[in-house]
């Protein structure tokens, strides 16, 4: 089993580009599986190494990925995308893939082995690389494993056990701690994920797994695939072919010896909606001091404010639902009065002039907070973006909630008017 330090390997970016347009439409096959389902497979290439790809648990976007998985395949990779989500006849979403047996992509993995002297590699993507995982501990276990397997590429691999309560720290699924094999981490930095990579390394370290990482800069998850992509995400797109490339390369240079592991691949994962309203914060858990400046310089500190109740929403640009509701957090604050009710906001990770530009075209009608270093994601177990808690008179947390709201809709409000008149009595 493999010790810390953890092997982190920082790929260079090449200046050639690969183009990501005009690319001609795949081969379509199924393989069929012992509980009679299909799996639609596309196929994209004839030479090299063979790569398995699973999307995210969102699906697939036929243009960006037909568009990737081409350019890959002329860096001499035979790639196999699946469609789950169609084979199965279940939509996109962020449970879908609790919906697919394990066993069966398990078959698929075995079936997907090449015959000849060629490897196998899987690169999933999102909660896809859960499904991966749980489906390869039961391929393991079955049978025994193969020299022809080569390891697992996890873009921005999502594995949050359930929608996180306030005042817990992250979970992660027992997979993570069961998992013996060579594995590339690409994780997006402009991503909540970001901040907990060393954790999740960490974990699949201390399991037996050879893991590498390279954080993939301005950019955020799914930026590969999302039809909504920045022109910079777009550009980093065109690199990442060439990038994928180098992972497997190093993935094929890896060795990892599976000691015997438990079969977990039964055990049930489940994905929780988001609650409906702000959630209770437990008793007993201690605010996390908070000193921070805003973007004029001027220092807030949470203890000045006792005496009134306190939104505090961590957020950062990148993040759509963070963006979706700075409009209705101010509308929030006009709602109260400032003596008895203040909105203040944290963005997380980021330099002052890039929100300083944000915030002219997007203004915020409160104070927003500077944390360019990301302290305050720890401190305050910020699990997802953005997250947002309420703290009453006396300093402490009474309620939080994960996800983004809209502030000024009449059952949030009623919860903070019933919290300001409770703390005033």
């Amino acid at each position: 089993m493999l010790t810390r330090p953890i092997l982190v390997f920082l790929l260079s970016l090449s200046c050639i580009q690969l183009s990501l347009a005009n690319n001609s439409e795949p081969n379509t096959f199924d393989l069929t599986l012992t509980s009679d389902e299909a799996i639609s497979i596309k196929k994209f290439g004839n030479d090299g190494d063979r790569i398995l790809w699973i999307p995210s648990e969102h699906g697939i976007n036929k243009t960006r990925h037909f568009d990737l998985l081409s350019a890959l395949s002329k860096l001499q990779f035979e790639v196999w995308l699946t469609e789950p989500h169609e084979s199965y006849f279940i939509p996109p979403g962020r449970s879908s893939y609790t919906k697919i047996p394990v066993n069966d992509i398990s078959e698929l993995i075995q079936k997907s082995l090449p015959e000849d002297n060629r490897k196998l590699f899987i690169v999933s993507t999102g909660r896809g690389a859960v499904l991966s995982l749980l489906a390869l501990n039961h391929w393991q276990n079955k049978t025994g494993g193969s020299e022809k397997f080569g390891g697992v590429i996890m873009l921005h691999p999502n594995f949050q056990a359930t929608t996180p309560t306030p005042g817990t720290a992250m979970e992660y699924l027992p997979i993570v701690d069961s998992t013996q094999l060579p594995i590339f981490i690409m994780q997006p930095k402009m991503s909540n994920k970001y901040w907990y990579l060393n954790d999740l390394v960490a974990k699949l370290t201390d399991s037996g797994s050879q893991v590498y990482t390279q954080i993939i800069d301005q950019v955020g998850d799914g930026y590969h695939v999302r039809s909504d992509a920045t022109e910079i995400e777009n550009q980093k797109a065109k690199e990442l072919p060439l990038q994928l490339s180098k992972a497997l390369h190093l993935l094929a240079q890896a060795k990892v010896t599976p000691q015997k592991q438990q079969d977990i691949s039964k055990q049930p994962w489940q994905v929780t909606s988001l609650p409906e309203s702000l959630q209770p914060y437990p008793e007993g858990n201690t605010t996390p001091a908070l000193e921070l400046h805003d973007i004029k310089g001027k220092k807030y500190k949470l203890d000045d404010f006792r005496g009134k109740v306190v939104v505090l929403n961590f957020w950062a640009t990148w993040c759509p639902p963070c963006v979706k509701e700075i409009p209705s957090l101010g509308r929030l604050q006009k709602t109260f009065s400032k003596k008895e009710l203040l909105v203040l906001s944290v963005d997380i990770g980021e330099n002052k002039k890039d929100i300083e530009t944000f915030l002219e075209q997007v203004p915020a009608d409160f104070p927003v907070l500077l944390n360019p270093d990301g302290s305050t994601v720890k401190q305050w177990k910020i699990i997802a973006f953005p997250t947002t808690f309420v703290i009453n008179q006396q300093g402490t947390i009474e309620l939080a909630y994960y996800g983004a709201r809209e502030w000024d809709e009449p059952n949030i409000v009623a919860q903070l008017q019933s919290l300001v008149k409770r703390l005033q009595k």
